[in-house]
């Protein structure tokens, strides 16, 4: 039981960092069309550091 619970945990785990993932791709790519980083904050719930820090990674 604790093993199966164990594998559920990271089958957990690993779809919400692919969830993160893809909201960050999402991010970058509102980025590239020029969107205001305020906006992609609000529309993705990442903070704007975050996106900030994204943002860098284009540059």
């Amino acid at each position: 039981e604790g093993r199966e619970q164990g594998i559920q945990e990271g089958i957990a785990k690993g779809i919400e960092q692919g969830i993160e993932k893809g909201i960050e791709k999402a991010a970058l790519n509102a980025l590239q069309k020029g969107l205001d980083i305020e906006t992609i904050a609000e529309i993705t719930g990442l903070s704007v550091e975050r996106i900030e820090e994204l943002k860098k990674k284009l540059n």
